[in-house]
């Protein structure tokens, strides 16, 4: 079956044990994973800030003690512990909004002194770091812009800086004996992606109080003074060897690693040639360079076409990766970041890659799902970070008569390749990125597994998709604007959640609601609503309906109640929707109630409002019987509005018409006409019977008008009468149904 080797039945039982480690993290798991990075994360602004220096208005090594290199001057030596230390520190700052904003640091301060700091271009562990970390910081260029404005010298310092990266980047005509190593040739990738990626922008001034500043954008947003000549072709031709060069080597070392040449194989390589091949490739991936002229005047090159991404070959370099793990949860030092440290002034604390480092790059760049066959290696060097935090007492006063000194604690982690095994600001950074972006793995993995469990759709995959938004007929909500007209529950949604929530769930702009009850009559599209706005969102969706909680059958609902919204907790950025789910929450002061429904209710309402305060995801409840929920469910602090959800307005009647004239093989003339007999008809009717037709009675009504005007029969109101009556007699919306429309549309609360 497998032939005469043995290698398919190993590469068998590996998957084997893959899928059993994959299974043994269920739900329940990878929540303590989270609960653990949780504890970590809580103390990130602390521990970084112990590391900040507000007297040289950056991040030290180590503040008033460690200085970075073994380079005599004392000067130059605090320069490259502020600029190494402050990038690494404001990079991983940056990854959560709330951390960042929480401490408060000057941003612009130190922005300004790392670009004064004293910098060697052709140190090519610290430049592109620093062209990244700028890049990255300063997204809109306003920092970047403003300083070169003020001085025109730093313009040159970055364009010599982008020239050295340049030249850095892997050469193809020196096969496998490249000058510099996978770990350098990552970070030339990353700065040549962002300039690649970024676009461009056009800058008005940097505040109110400054002059307007008008120079012009390239390539990444960046003032042209900061740029070298031809630097989008440059760009391109050295991705484009970034990634021929980092797939070449990553299947050579996988070759060596199938062969059992120990000696030639090196984790180090494996893993940066990859993050390489996946960054590049990404990059070049649509950007249309295929045919594209590199070099002025020669017309297109057919070195331009782009290869896609192969993920068979990720997902076996990242199987090999973990496999290399070692016992204690890191790796092997593998190959040195340079092949002379004395040259560059650096001492053997920076000679090795931090492998928790590593493992946060992957993880930063790899999609999640990438990871969960990992999630073992995960947790051990999880187990690593947690085991080998230190604290330190930075002495700052020694009374002189008892010999006591008092200082302060500095708390974080040191390399395992530092001679200096006390905190240090660049690797504690690292692990901080490192255990944020395991949370975020770990996060969105919980959050697939649970979408999966609701049969729920996942639209995230596709980016924000307005068409079904853009189609959706709107309906009135029964209140007026301040100018009189109606306002209709797709213009409130739009500016209570599509907009509050555009930039981010965890910090949305004022007035955003979280939760919504929607309300009306059956055939009112309050599916359809919720599914629209989470593919305009680009939200998930999922729906919870009865069946969910009478799965462990009627004795176990309180239990299973629990047991959903657990996991409805653990959902971040998802749409999700409560169909007809009344019975659980009816009102406990109806007679006859059971005590079991009153203790249903009452979970319910504990379920609702931890949700709420959640503030993960966007949540409704559909219903037909707004007045049969326990007044406490409807309350605010639960749902932040109460939408009647009614039948399609009159501009949505017009909207239904004219798509159906649309297949009408008419003259614009005629079909314009019947247009406007349509509109007059419907006005005159609106209050009477008009408005009360559903989505479905309306798409009849007006396919039978359409019918007329395809006849070339001239659309009377005689006839539109006519079919109107008919429809009118067997509408959804009549009778005692109609008095409870006219009453709910009353009862929307914004």
């Amino acid at each position: 079956m497998f032939g005469p080797g043995t290698s398919s039945v190993k590469l068998l039982l590996s998957c084997l044990i893959l899928d059993l480690v994959a299974s043994s993290y269920d739900f329940e798991a990878m929540t303590k994973l989270v609960t653990r990075l949780n504890n970590i994360q809580s103390v990130a602004p602390e521990t970084m800030l112990g590391f900040y220096e507000p007297e040289l208005k950056s991040f030290s090594v180590k503040p008033e003690v460690g200085r970075e290199g073994e380079n005599d001057n004392p000067q130059q030596q605090q320069q490259q512990t502020c600029i190494t230390s402050s990038c690494y520190a404001l990079l991983t700052l940056i990854l959560s909004a709330d951390v960042y904003e929480s401490t408060n640091i000057p941003i612009a301060d130190i922005f300004q002194t790392m670009l004064q700091s004293p910098w060697r271009q052709d140190d090519l562990f610290q430049v592109p770091l620093l062209l990244y970390t700028l890049l990255r910081v300063d997204t809109d260029r306003s920092l970047l812009i403003a300083e070169v404005a003020a001085d025109p010298n730093k313009a040159l310092k970055i364009k010599k800086s982008i020239t050295a990266v340049l030249k850095a980047a892997p050469d193809p005509r020196l096969g496998t004996r490249q000058v510099h190593s996978d770990y350098i040739s990552y970070q030339v990738c990353k700065v040549l992606a962002l300039l690649q990626e970024t676009t461009k922008i056009s800058f008005p001034g940097n505040n109110k109080k400054q002059k307007k500043i008008d120079l012009e954008v390239g390539v990444g947003g960046l003032p042209l003074c900061m740029l070298p000549d031809e630097l989008s072709s440059e760009i391109l031709r050295a991705l484009m060897d970034c990634a021929e060069m980092s797939c070449n080597e990553l299947c050579r070392q996988l070759a060596y690693r199938t062969a059992g040449d120990r000696n030639s194989f090196d984790v180090v390589r494996l893993a940066y040639s990859l993050l390489t091949y996946v960054r590049s490739t990404t990059s070049l991936t649509g950007t249309g360079i295929s045919g594209r002229e590199l070099e002025p005047g020669r017309g297109p090159s057919a070195d331009t076409k782009v290869v896609q991404l192969n993920d068979r070959l990720v997902k076996a370099a990242l199987g090999a990766f973990f496999d290399e793990q070692n016992s204690d949860g890191l790796w092997d030092k593998g190959q040195p970041i340079y092949s002379s440290f004395r040259r560059q002034g650096r001492n053997m604390g920076n000679a090795f890659v931090f492998s928790v480092n590593t493992v946060g790059s992957l993880l930063c760049l790899l999609s999640p799902e990438d990871f969960r066959p990992h999630l073992g290696a995960l947790e051990r060097t999880l187990s690593w970070i947690e085991n080998h935090q230190m604290v330190e007492v930075i002495t700052s006063y020694c009374d002189p008569v008892s010999g006591q000194c008092y200082g302060r604690p500095l708390r974080g982690w040191s390399s395992p390749h530092s001679p200096d095994s006390s905190p240090q600001a660049w690797p504690t950074a690292q692990v901080l990125k490192c255990a944020a972006w395991m949370r975020t793995t770990i996060r969105q993995l919980i959050h697939n597994d649970v979408i999966d469990e609701f049969h729920g759709i996942r639209f995230s995959e596709l980016g924000i998709q307005p068409k079904g938004w853009d189609r959706l007929l709107d309906s009135d909500l029964g209140i007026l604007t301040e100018r009189g007209k109606p306002r209709t529950i797709k213009s409130v949604l739009k500016e209570r959640v599509i907009t509050p929530f555009a930039s981010s769930m965890d910090n949305p702009s004022y007035g955003a609601a979280y939760s919504a009850v929607l309300f009306g009559p059956p055939g009112t599209a309050k599916t359809t609503i919720c599914e629209a706005l989470a593919q305009r969102m680009g939200f998930d969706f999922c729906v919870i309906d009865t069946s969910a909680f009478l799965a462990d059958g009627l004795s176990n609902v309180a239990a299973r109640i629990r047991y959903v919204f657990r996991r409805l907790m653990a959902l971040n950025q998802c749409v999700i929707l409560f169909d007809e789910i009344e019975e659980f929450a009816l009102d406990r002061e109806t007679p006859g109630l059971s005590m079991e429904s009153r203790m249903l209710t009452t979970a319910m309402l504990t379920a609702i409002n931890d949700l709420r305060r959640a503030k993960q995801s966007i949540f409704f409840i559909a219903t037909n019987r707004l007045r049969a929920f326990d007044a406490a469910i409807t309350r605010r602090g639960r749902f932040d509005m109460q939408l009647f959800v009614g039948t399609p307005n009159l501009e949505s009647r017009m909207i239904q018409f004219q798509k159906k004239l649309e297949e009408v093989p008419e003259t614009k003339k005629v079909k314009t006409a019947a247009v406007q007999t349509y509109r007059k008809f419907l006005e005159s009717e609106w209050s009477n019977d008009a408005m009360y037709m559903n989505y479905l009675e309306g798409m009849q009504f007006a396919s039978a008008c359409a019918r007329i005007v395809a006849s070339r029969r001239q659309l009377t109101v005689e006839e539109l009468s006519s079919i109107h009556s008919q429809q009118a007699a067997v509408m959804t919306v009549r009778r005692s149904v109609r008095d409870e429309f006219v009453a709910s549309m009353g009862l929307t609360r914004l």
